[in-house]
């Protein structure tokens, strides 16, 4: 696998005038007055944020108009992508978004208001290969556009499961042989005893496809939760809490004890977490670079050699052969009742993770 950070050639002017992100004007923590703000997930953030930059500084190099871009790091603390949902006004927000955030990240008044009359599109090109379209992460409405896709897959420890067989698919999971075996994500805050995050993405898939009581059977296999990135540096040795973790592909092909350790993905497909984009409907031509940028081939080809296929139809999916994907739907996503779905995926993980937690996550739980 090709490194996922290196030495960029780009020597940026940081003068107001010149530089590729911030503007003197702009408060940089606020999500407002921006023509683009990005987000990508953290292993390909300085190689997108240096794309971007370049792109950036050519485009005004070349003549084009100067664009206000913000591309947080993630320094801690509320920043402009977790305050989009307080934007009540069209001309706020972004004229771009691109996110690995939740697919929804509009409060529901200015959806309705807004994004359902059309004043966001997806950009989407045609030519989408069938294992993205076949599970629907082309959004039907155009509205959110889809540029790569985080695979979630199995990591297998086989020491870690003394001789029980390698699960197939996701429902093999809620078996009881499997108790203490299984782990997916969650972390907690240095000094804490509770998890203070869980995935709730891959509760929710759970739970919409097996329903509640499959999730509390799959809840109580689980012996503690992981930081993703934790897993393959556990994985294949004494440490191992669990024989069976839940993670990004990207992250369970980085485990180097292959001799233990093995990559299985699903029979019935891997979980896609999807990479998007939306912009409005108005401003394409002031941000077409951009848009260009993330459905082009040259981030495509990063994207894929880092495991988060991409959805460029002038490129073959880098996915394994005869590999499905599962994505939860665009409607279930944005309807209503999706909310109270989460709460109670939630609130199933907690109640039956107390049953076999350790005792500090009892306590808290």
């Amino acid at each position: 696998m090709n490194a996922l950070t290196g030495p960029t050639s780009i020597a940026l002017d940081l003068s107001a005038t010149s530089r590729p992100f911030g503007d003197t004007a702009l408060a940089r923590g606020l999500p407002q007055g921006w023509d683009f703000l990005g987000n990508v997930p953290v292993p390909l953030r300085h190689r997108v944020r240096d794309g971007v930059a370049e792109l950036m500084t050519q485009h005004r190099a070349g003549g084009g108009a100067p664009l206000k871009c913000c591309f947080p790091m993630g320094q801690g603390g509320r920043g402009p992508i977790e305050r989009l949902r307080t934007i009540r006004s069209l001309a706020d927000y972004p004229n771009m978004l691109v996110s690995a955030d939740h697919p929804n990240s509009f409060n529901r008044r200015f959806f309705d208001r807004h994004v359902r009359t059309g004043a966001f599109s997806a950009c989407q090109p045609d030519g989408t290969a069938a294992v993205f379209t076949d599970c629907g992460l082309v959004d039907p409405c155009g509205w959110i556009g889809v540029f790569a896709v985080a695979p979630f897959v199995l990591l297998i420890d086989h020491r870690r499961l003394d001789g029980l067989p390698a699960p197939r698919r996701w429902a093999d999971l809620f078996d009881p042989s499997y108790r203490g075996q299984v782990v997916f994500g969650g972390w907690r805050r240095e000094g804490e005893r509770c998890f203070n995050q869980f995935n709730k993405f891959f509760l929710l898939c759970i739970a919409r496809e097996f329903g509640l009581d499959a999730l509390a059977r799959l809840v109580r296999n689980v012996p503690t939760l992981l930081h993703s990135a934790q897993m393959p540096r556990l994985a294949g040795t004494d440490a191992s809490p669990g024989g069976i973790y839940v993670l990004p592909w990207l992250l369970a092909d980085m485990c180097p004890r292959r001799t233990d350790t093995a990559v299985v993905w699903p029979e019935d497909g891997a979980l896609a977490y999807p990479l998007w984009l939306t912009v409005k409907s108005d401003q394409h031509a002031t941000v077409d670079p951009l848009i260009r940028y993330f459905y082009g081939a040259g981030l495509g080809q990063i994207l894929d050699e880092n495991h988060y296929p991409a959805l460029n139809p002038d490129r073959p999916p880098a996915l394994p052969p005869a590999s499905r994907l599962k994505w939860l739907g665009w409607d279930y996503v944005r309807h209503r009742a999706t909310a109270q779905a989460v709460k109670q995926a939630c609130r199933t993980f907690l109640d039956n993770f107390d049953d076999s937690a350790p005792s500090e996550v009892r306590s808290c739980a």
